[in-house]
């Protein structure tokens, strides 16, 4: 299928009109959920999409996008999605296999120069599984003691050289450590393997085919429809939160989008137009450890069965962002925000569960 008859159908799908009722009814139990975690939380702003079988049935913003020029949050309001990214990271890993440019399950010695010995079990499903046991830069004391650099003062060449010389901590596949210093080694093979820079690659392979518009960058950087801080708290107080996402970091955080645009994907993921259901299986199949246990994440998702039994897939960032879809109910719900680490990570499922209690959604 051509790129323009992709782009088509999902115009077609996503404009298509939500039944009233229906909207209203997601409007009052998202209105409620939303309105608790803000006050309990301090959020001043949140964005929700909810996209349900082909149809993006619901999106609005809630309270205050700016603070200081008091902006109300809007479905269109673009925010930094953090860690969420690592699903596009995903998605371009996947992409790129298909394609015949990558082998997920090849050594990392086969893109990269100087690889140590000991490090030629890792492999590119290692990486995105957080199961390569690599020292990560990025959580460990001893980088900077070592080489009395800071990580802003360091090259990505060093940054990756030290934690391929350092011991690994345990044999790939063996344990699940969630990280960033494997999805900063992803990047630089993806560029390998696909011949441009991330964010080129993203756009050509993810971006593009599902007419999607997102942008990569942290607060120096501006981005059309985004403030250039998040929020947090201090002591109590609302004060502002740079963010800080260098080049290097962009799989796996740096991706700036709205609710509106992320609910693009899941309307694509409805069908099987960009992914059919063996490629969503290899995106969301756990990996498996070396003691025969899986862990509750794919290639750059999170992949799980809740406490009600159902399998949900998606990712949290920065205790800022939360996107989760229901496979089988075809059901995403996307909550974006401006309040750094507010932890509301409940907020999407009670939306979720709430709608399927009153039956507006079945599995």
């Amino acid at each position: 299928m051509t790129v323009r008859k992709i782009l088509t159908l999902l115009a077609l799908s996503t404009v298509a009109s939500a039944d009233s009722d229906v909207t209203a009814e997601l409007d009052a139990i998202t209105s409620k959920v939303v309105a608790t975690h803000m006050a309990e939380k301090r959020i001043p702003g949140i964005s929700v999409a909810i996209v349900h079988e082909k149809r993006l049935v619901f999106s609005r913003g809630f309270g205050t996008a700016s603070i200081e020029f008091d902006l109300p949050a809007t479905e269109e309001t673009v925010y930094p999605i953090s860690s969420v990214s690592k699903m596009f990271a995903g998605l371009l890993a996947l992409r790129l296999s298909e394609a015949g440019l990558l082998d997920l399950d090849s050594s990392i010695a086969e893109y990269l120069d100087d690889v140590p010995t000991d490090k030629h079990g890792i492999t590119m499903r290692h990486l995105l599984q957080h199961t390569h046991g690599l020292e990560d830069f990025y959580r460990s004391d001893e980088y900077a003691a070592e080489t009395g650099r800071t990580i802003d003062e360091s090259t990505t060449e060093e940054l990756m050289g030290w934690s391929l010389e350092r011991p690994l901590r345990f044999s790939p596949g063996e344990q699940w450590e969630y990280g960033l210093a494997g999805y900063v080694m992803l990047g630089q093979i993806l560029e390998e393997a696909g011949g441009s820079s991330y964010a080129m690659l993203v756009d050509e392979h993810v971006l593009e085919p599902l007419g999607m518009t997102a942008t990569f960058g942290g607060s120096d950087k501006v981005v059309a429809g985004r403030l250039p801080i998040l929020y947090e708290l201090l002591d109590g107080e609302i004060a502002g939160h740079p963010v800080n996402f260098a080049e290097r970091v962009w799989p796996a955080g740096g991706v700036n989008l709205s609710v509106n645009e992320m609910a693009r994907l899941f309307v694509a993921l409805s069908g099987e137009e960009f992914l059919d259901p063996r490629a969503k299986q290899v995106l969301w199949q756990n990996a498996t450890l070396g003691d025969g246990n899986s862990t509750n994440y794919g290639l750059g998702w999170f992949s799980y069965v809740t406490s009600q039994d159902r399998w949900v897939v998606g990712h949290e960032g920065g205790g800022a962002s939360w996107v989760i879809y229901y496979p089988h109910a075809d059901l995403a719900v996307i909550a974006l925000s401006n309040m750094s680490g507010a932890r509301a990570d409940s907020l999407p499922y009670e939306i979720a569960r709430a709608a399927f209690a009153q039956g507006i959604f079945t599995d």
